[in-house]
């Protein structure tokens, strides 16, 4: 006969009672790694979680008092070491642990140190936006720190390539994951900056985990960026991805390829804007003659000004020589009349000194359009070449026996190329 039959049957109360005194009894004390899948916050301050591995899950609790002290922000997918007291809620009948301690495991402590270096850093003033420098526009040549063998400089150098064809790119190759990789790349960052040949610096690595990026977190790295001689660009991983080296960097793109982008601008763009320039050129006269109207703007208003002052100065005396005029002070009037004269003259030395430094300026201007006008260049013995309709730079942007037209400061050429020397 078993032990079910031989006593009377237990109430569900005190069934879950039973098993809560076994199971504290048998596990007073557990430790337990596993990954947070849920996190939930009572009205009272408890925090409620479920803490899982790849085959099972059980509930948790934090009590108010210990999740004051926790120190970081318990959140889903943080790894975790739970130190905990396993238990019934009797109320459900289900397994919970009394958590009495939680710290980081895994990723989790690698985000808990990226938090607390990046703390430091930030008090040490490594990110001040006000150390920050504006991108070169058109650097003359583009400095890359990374893998030589990945596709992060592959990608990087498709994207320079479509935007500025001859753009020149050195690239430093380093380690960036693994034991070693923080030094190596710092060496790279310094060796870029200590060459003096790029205007711009572009650190770059593809995506991953907290542990792959973990190199561009490390103080050697920081320190080299902010200790750069010229500006730096972040590219590191894709843009959910945020390293130290974000933070100190003067720019951050939110990929490798996004950094390429931003460092050198695109040269039909530069092209179109350069073509509308010339075209503004041609027309002098649509930018000379808004400044010829200003000049007569400022003459009228100096005009209408000095009529003001004068007009105020003689109704000034009007009311003078009316309240004197019972006590008969000529002499006094006469100084006045002699004073308000001479301020008039001098306004009006005044008015024509202004037109005339006015004259002056819109001249200079004139002639200084004059001199830099493509057709005084054409006189001193240079030549537009065009093929095709498009402007010849180099010798690579033509073929033998194409033609080409030739603009001389009197009358114009049409030739047909024989030969060309194209430099390395």
């Amino acid at each position: 006969m078993s032990l079910a039959q031989t006593k009377k049957a237990l109430t569900v109360s005190e069934l879950n009672t039973l098993l809560r005194a076994a199971v504290e009894q048998l596990f007073p004390e557990v430790c337990v790694e596993g990954e947070i899948s849920e996190v939930k916050a009572g009205k009272t301050g408890h925090i409620y979680f479920t803490i899982k591995d790849k085959e099972a899950q059980i509930a948790g609790v934090i009590w108010a008092g210990v999740a004051r002290g926790l120190g970081f922000r318990l959140e889903p997918g943080l790894s975790v070491v739970c130190y905990a007291k396993p238990t019934v809620y009797q109320a459900r009948g289900s397994l919970q642990l009394v958590a009495h301690r939680i710290v980081p495991g895994g990723e989790g402590a690698l985000r808990r140190k990226f938090l607390e270096l990046k703390a430091k850093l930030e008090k040490e003033g490594y990110f001040a936006a006000a150390r920050k420098r504006a991108l070169p526009f058109l650097p003359k040549a583009v400095g890359v720190v990374t893998s030589a063998q990945g596709a992060v400089i592959h990608d990087i150098m498709v994207k320079l390539r479509e935007r500025m064809p001859q753009m020149r790119v050195i690239l430093a190759d380093v380690k960036v994951q693994g034991e070693g990789a923080a030094d190596s790349i710092a060496d790279g960052v310094r060796a870029l900056s200590d060459s003096g040949l790029v205007d711009v610096i572009i650190v770059a690595r593809g995506g991953g985990s907290l542990e792959d990026l973990w190199a561009f977190n490390e103080e050697p790295v920081v320190k080299a960026i902010f200790a750069a001689a010229v500006p730096v660009v972040s590219g590191v991983g894709h843009e959910v991805d945020f390293s130290l080296s974000d933070f100190v960097a003067d720019v951050r793109a939110p990929t490798p390829t996004a950094a390429a982008e931003m460092v050198v601008p695109h040269r039909g763009e530069l092209l179109k804007l350069l073509s509308e320039y010339q075209r503004r050129l041609s027309d002098p006269q649509r930018w000379l003659l808004p400044l010829g109207q200003r000049v007569d703007d400022l003459a009228a208003r100096l005009d209408r000004r000095v009529e003001a002052v004068v007009g105020e100065a003689a109704l000034k005396l009007h009311r003078a020589s009316e309240s004197l005029r019972a006590i008969q002070p000529t002499r006094l009037i006469e100084v006045m009349r002699i004073r308000i004269e001479r301020a008039g003259e001098q306004l009006q030395v005044a008015m024509r000194q202004q037109i005339t430094s006015a004259r002056h300026s819109l001249t200079r201007c004139a002639d200084r359009y004059h001199s830099v006008h493509p057709t005084q260049v054409l006189s001193r013995g240079f030549a537009v070449v065009e093929c095709a309709g498009a402007l010849v730079r180099s010798a690579s942007d033509v073929q033998v026996d194409d033609t080409v037209s030739v603009t001389l400061h009197h009358g114009a050429l049409s030739a047909v190329v024989k030969g060309r020397t194209v430099p390395d």
